[in-house]
């Protein structure tokens, strides 16, 4: 799996550096996860239980996947704050959905998980 920016598509990076900075102006401080994975990283992750698909927008660069910092005063400037219930990720979508992203799964319940996943729209 990588986490560099320069193994996004050319068509993502761009949408991907803006998100970023917008999320710099917002005081957001966010950990890149993922950019590009594999095509057996991406089965390992299936498998996991941390992807459910094996035609990721991973697999062309055309995904990236966030996490939040928790509080620096509290535990740090290295704990990425994985709660889904904390109110920072309607922040972080919302800048994703403002920068043309598509933000997340959303299963058959109509749920939104997988706060952190953003991908180019169609």
């Amino acid at each position: 799996m990588s986490r560099a920016l320069d193994d996004l598509s050319p068509r993502m990076r761009p949408v991907a550096d803006r998100f970023l900075a917008k999320l710099m102006e917002a005081r957001i401080p966010v950990m890149i996860v993922t950019t590009s994975r594999t095509q057996a990283e991406q089965e390992d992750a299936v498998k996991r239980g941390v992807s459910w698909t094996l035609k990721s927008k991973h697999l062309t660069g055309d995904a990236i996947d966030v996490a939040p910092y928790d509080i620096y005063d509290l535990h740090g400037p290295d704990k990425a704050e994985w709660d889904e219930d904390d109110p920072i990720w309607l922040k972080i979508g919302a800048i994703g959905q403002e920068c043309g992203l598509k933000w997340g799964v959303v299963n058959a319940k109509g749920q939104r998980k997988d706060l952190g996943h953003f991908e180019l729209r169609p």
